[in-house]
């Protein structure tokens, strides 16, 4: 089923996400409303966070951006929004998205950062966050968002760009690695973390984990 689009309500803001217009132009066994659900409604980028990461996140980078359902979330609070997927499919859906929102500060990147897991036979060009960075005169990000489908672990092999990062939610992938390499690492580089299990339940054993909450100043 899909839906058309719709004003949503989170924390007190208001914003416009086109479940319609991402049925109708995806060729996908999933619905925008499956994407609706998981973020808006189950809250799952921001429920183990304290509450200033999303008031006080002005930069935000959100890698595996998809239809941009947490790009669009984030227009409510964002002075730039940078939305990174593999899938050139995805990114004329972000645009509407934004456009809904009368939202015109953001960047759209069709690539692939980190390696491996199922998006390793991507066509994509690979790209590192300090490229990401450099490309986009970023300093500093308040947020980023990841969901990018097991390549999340090469990424934090060279993970210099953490120092320029105040804040992470993530999707972490353990059929291809071991989540307490990436907790390991960003404790490393100052981070408080939460981490949470695929039904959002907070946990502490690692090697549940589903969801990594990261952030250094709430």
């Amino acid at each position: 089923m899909g839906m058309a689009a719709k004003q949503f309500y989170y924390r007190g803001r208001s914003f416009i996400f086109d479940c319609q217009f991402c049925d109708e132009h995806l060729e996908e066994d999933s619905f925008g409303f499956g994407v609706v659900r998981e973020i808006y409604i189950r809250d799952c980028y921001f429920k183990w966070h304290p509450p200033s990461i999303y008031t006080k996140a002005r930069t935000v980078i959100d890698l595996g951006a998809n239809r941009g359902a947490l790009s669009t979330l984030m227009t409510t609070q964002a002075k730039f929004i940078l939305s990174v997927d593999c899938g050139e499919q995805y990114a004329p859906i972000i645009r509407h998205n934004m456009s809904r929102n009368n939202y015109t500060n953001y960047a759209i990147e069709t690539v692939l950062v980190g390696a491996g897991g199922t998006l390793a036979g991507s066509d994509a060009p690979r790209i590192t966050m300090d490229e990401l960075f450099r490309r986009h005169e970023i300093e500093s990000v308040d947020l980023i968002k990841m969901d990018i489908e097991g390549s999340e672990f090469a990424l934090f092999e060279s993970a210099d760009w953490l120092k320029r990062v105040n804040a992470i939610s993530m999707e972490v992938h353990p059929l291809h690695g071991a989540p307490h390499t990436i907790l390991n690492i960003i404790n490393q580089y100052g981070f408080t973390y939460a981490i949470a299990d695929e039904n959002l339940q907070r946990i502490d054993d690692a090697r549940e984990a589903s969801f990594i909450y990261a952030w250094k100043n709430a």
